[in-house]
């Protein structure tokens, strides 16, 4: 007789309360991904130095139209609160204390991926989708290429744009900046 293993999934009241009970270290680096726990990659040189290289850009060129969270939890629904490379969002007076910001308040996402793109494209661009987050950007540092996801289905995006080196976009929000993939 075979026995069906069924997963335990955790909601963000849940996830939040085991943090304040302190079931994750200060330094363990964890999210909320559909319900799962997930124990994000460290951080490399590269990795941080990408991030830190579009936020500086993205600082530049939106500070007085979103505001920039590197890093830092969004919440998408009841069972996923990821924490993005970069999410730029609705500008906001109390800078999203009171709450995380949603899938209404995000103008674009960015992940950031050198150990961790299968991963990033496999489970964290599709559960992005299907929160309807309108436009997340995936930067593969392994062959230096930019994947641009839009138009938000059910499981996944309708469209994925390739950018690579010399060439460049535009966020969907701000149509008015050009990002190289070679920032």
């Amino acid at each position: 007789m075979s026995v069906q293993i069924q997963r335990r999934l955790f909601t963000v009241q849940e996830y939040h309360l085991m943090s304040e009970a302190g079931i994750f270290s200060n330094n363990e680096r964890v999210e909320l991904i559909a319900g799962q726990i997930i124990q994000m990659a460290a951080i490399g040189k590269r990795h941080a130095a990408r991030v830190d290289r579009l936020a500086n850009f993205f600082y530049e060129q939106v500070r007085r139209r979103a505001i920039i969270r590197v890093q830092n939890p969004i919440c998408l629904d009841h069972k996923s609160e990821p924490q993005p490379d970069i999410a730029l969002v609705k500008r906001r007076a109390d800078f999203y204390e009171e709450s995380l910001p949603n899938t209404q308040d995000i103008f674009l996402l960015v992940e950031v991926a050198d150990s961790t793109v299968d991963y990033d494209r496999d489970v964290k661009v599709p559960n992005y989708a299907r929160s309807g987050i309108q436009e997340v950007w995936l930067w593969d540092l392994e062959v230096n290429c930019l994947e641009v996801y839009r138009e938000p289905t059910a499981n996944d995006y309708s469209s994925m744009q390739k950018i690579e080196g010399g060439e460049i976009v535009s966020p969907l929000a701000f149509p008015d900046f050009q990002v190289s993939v070679d920032l």
